[in-house]
């Protein structure tokens, strides 16, 4: 039986060590899977494509991700789409697959929910079609894809795979910054400001059952109930 890792965003391999470190004290293989919740950046750019390949195929075992809202949409979506244990992704190379939204996966026995997409707050400082793209934005068809997926599992699943957190974790984070008496650092409140894909995933959030749901985008780690923001932290699934 393998196992399962979920890590939050890598950046090409910009915050790339915590995967090397992973697959050392692990000892990964081809049996095991890593699944990163979004802002994977392995198709960044055609330069870096192959320095990000190499890298992540040096880990030596599968590396799945959901979208963010640093990914190359343009390059992302020129690959052609397959299926995979049940759902919909972009095979990227050999053991690397971009897990779509609003997909239910079957891995390792367990059930998968996918939910890639994020809106940057940072926009002003990129360029649009070259360091944003508007399709990081979760859209009305990706939540179609979302209920009619999920139907099929009459909405329960084991685990939820997201780039952005939902609205239940956003209100634990407020509160315990607020409880604590302290600033809620700029570059995580940022992140927090209610944009068009924060509606999206909380419609999701009251319509599934779950265990566990993982995401990314807010870079430090936090738990709470069954919720996990992380970013260096990785969660071995049991």
């Amino acid at each position: 039986m393998g196992r399962i890792f979920v890590c939050g965003d890598t950046h090409g391999t910009r915050d790339f060590n915590k995967l090397k470190e992973l697959s050392i004290a692990k000892k990964l293989t081809f049996d095991d899977y890593i699944i990163i919740c979004g802002d994977c950046g392995i198709v960044w750019s055609k330069e870096l494509l192959p320095q990000h390949l190499r890298a992540y195929k040096s880990l030596y075992t599968n590396i799945l991700f959901v979208d963010g809202n640093h990914e190359n949409y343009d390059m992302l979506n020129s690959y052609p789409v397959s299926e995979w244990n049940g759902g919909k992704v972009h095979k990227i190379s050999e053991n690397i697959y971009h897990l779509m939204r609003g997909q239910v996966f079957n891995i390792e026995n367990k059930i998968f929910f996918t939910l890639g997409g994020a809106d940057s707050h940072d926009k002003e400082g990129r360029i649009k079609n070259v360091s944003w793209w508007p399709e990081e934005r979760i859209n009305f068809d990706d939540l179609a894809k979302s209920i009619t997926n999920l139907k099929k599992c009459n909405k329960t699943v084991d685990y939820v795979i997201s780039h952005l957190p939902p609205n239940s974790l956003v209100n634990e984070i407020k509160a315990t910054y607020k409880i604590s008496g302290e600033q809620i650092p700029s570059y995580i409140e940022n992140k927090l400001l209610k944009f068009g894909s924060y509606e999206k995933i909380e419609f999701v959030e009251k319509n599934i059952h779950f265990k566990r749901w993982f995401c990314g985008h807010l870079h430090f780690d936090f738990s709470i109930s069954k919720y996990f923001c992380l970013y260096e932290n990785i969660y071995q699934i049991n």
